[in-house]
């Protein structure tokens, strides 16, 4: 939207003021964190359900996705987040895998869906904490799986350090089409990068337009007087 960090954080707090927005403070330097609250998602009018208030062992990961979400929405990607994939009933699927000799089943979805600018469909995972061997590749398992039906196009995992990246890189070689260049890996630390560079960018555009049509009402102005 072009909104500064202040006027972002005026925004927030008129809207939590108005019981659209909740706020759950986090880790002291941290800062907050905003969700949507009942009547917030009554007043939208998506037809979606309200989530409750983050919890702290998801506080990070939630971060991780609202970062994620907003590096798609300055490059101008359309996407669905979780309270939209949820709702769809789409991208759910289970999952089972041997864990110390035990089955183990799980549901799983992605963590968003998006598009690329040609119109394929990508999935992504935000991978903070540590999954075990099996149960990751039980989730690499799927996505080559929805590749492989044309499901989806590519596969992006953000994660949190390069021991997350190595792990998932190994992971990949046990699948034919994780291999075929279609896994996107990023480091958080990057997403969150871009994302302020690419606002910053699109601040600059905008105001390099407002000064020009400034300047162009000036110059009709100076051209065209009114007549007294």
């Amino acid at each position: 939207m072009g909104w500064s960090e202040v006027a972002a954080r005026s925004h927030a707090r008129r809207l939590e003021s108005e019981g659209w927005l909740g706020r759950v403070a986090m880790v002291w330097g941290q800062g907050s964190m905003f969700y949507v609250t009942r009547l917030g998602v009554r007043v939208l009018g998506t037809g979606l359900g309200a989530q409750p208030a983050p919890q702290p062992n998801w506080w990070a990961h939630h971060s991780a996705c609202a970062w994620t979400a907003a590096w798609l929405t300055v490059r101008g990607r359309r996407f669905l987040g979780e309270p939209e994939i949820r709702h769809s009933g789409e991208w759910g699927e289970r999952l089972q895998w041997l864990e110390a000799y035990s089955l183990r089943r799980s549901g799983h979805r992605p963590d968003l869906i998006a598009w690329a600018p040609g119109g394929d469909v990508y999935a992504i995972e935000v991978e903070l904490a540590r999954k075990s061997k099996a149960r990751l590749n039980a989730v690499l398992s799927l996505h080559n799986d929805w590749m492989l039906r044309g499901k989806v196009r590519a596969l992006l995992y953000v994660v949190g350090d390069e021991d997350a990246a190595r792990r998932i890189r190994l992971g990949m070689k046990r699948h034919l089409f994780l291999s075929e260049g279609r896994v996107r890996i990023e480091l958080l630390d990057t997403i969150k990068q871009e994302t302020i560079d690419g606002f910053e960018t699109r601040r600059a555009k905008q105001r390099v337009a407002e000064d020009r049509m400034v300047a162009s009402q000036a110059v009709r102005s100076v051209a065209d007087p009114r007549p007294e």
